[in-house]
């Protein structure tokens, strides 16, 4: 798991203090950087090497959050993420290689949350963990820390319309399925996980399609109007998916259902 350099200044101690992860690398010193770095974030973070010791410190302590990379000498993550989500949700940011969107939607498919291409920039982790974690419900000590099924009244009490990325599915509040293309849900699996946060074209393109975005490229701003059509209470005025001027889009959450 490579590490880029963008990373210097003063710690941000005001994050969300006492939230536990797992981290999962084979690299000793790449561990020992991502743990002090997040630490010093207000992180309590304990690490493993490789598969089997992953898996038993989980099955052994509450995280939550997982940070997992796809390589693990001889394992692999997608082996230890399977095993997790026979019996746990807990949130995992996966750790993917530059240019490998074969990785990327494998790892959806088995359960991950979100992912980060190498090498790794600790800002952006920082910041894709604390906004996973807000999204999940885990940040501050949540009863349900050990990533256990969230039951449907707990969901049903938080949002009416019901997104599950890790099956790429979106139902209504009457519980009707809308359908959704591959680019429709990449993009709205990007918008969620980031939930509050605006999002730039670059950064958009960059994660959906895995390239970068030109100044007269529209397919990016298709989708948000199909995504629209299907969210909007009135896609003419969206409040779902909002036009930040100049930056690119942020996502408010779905629509309350009433």
């Amino acid at each position: 798991m490579a590490i880029t350099a963008e990373h210097s200044g003063t710690a941000n101690t005001s994050g969300t203090h006492g939230d536990s992860l797992l981290l999962v690398d084979d690299d000793p010193e790449i561990r020992e950087e991502l743990k002090s770095y997040l630490s010093a974030n207000g992180m309590t973070v304990m690490e493993a090497g490789d598969a089997e010791t992953a898996l038993k410190i989980f099955s052994e302590h509450r995280f939550d959050l997982i940070v997992l990379d796809l390589l693990l000498g001889a394992d692999n993550g997608f082996d230890v993420l399977r095993e997790i989500r026979q019996t746990h949700t807990t949130p995992c940011i996966m750790v993917t290689g530059q240019g490998e969107p074969t990785d990327k939607v494998v790892g959806l498919e088995l359960g991950a949350d979100d992912y980060v291409v190498k090498p790794v920039n600790l800002r952006e982790l920082l910041a894709r963990i604390r906004a996973l974690l807000r999204r999940s419900g885990s940040s501050g000590g949540s009863s349900n820390r050990k990533g256990g099924p969230v039951s449907e009244e707990q969901s049903d009490a938080v949002a009416r319309w019901k997104f599950d990325p890790h099956r790429r599915r979106l139902s209504t509040p009457d519980g009707s399925l809308v359908p959704l293309t591959t680019a429709e849900c990449d993009l709205l699996i990007e918008l969620v996980a980031h939930e509050g946060d605006p999002q730039t074209r670059e950064e958009l393109c960059r994660r959906v399609f895995n390239r970068q975005w030109q100044p007269y490229d529209r397919s990016l701003d298709s989708i948000v109007v199909k995504l629209r059509r299907k969210l909007e209470p009135n896609p003419d005025h969206p409040m779902v998916i909002k036009t930040i001027r100049g930056k690119g889009y942020l996502f408010t959450g779905f629509p309350s259902g009433d």
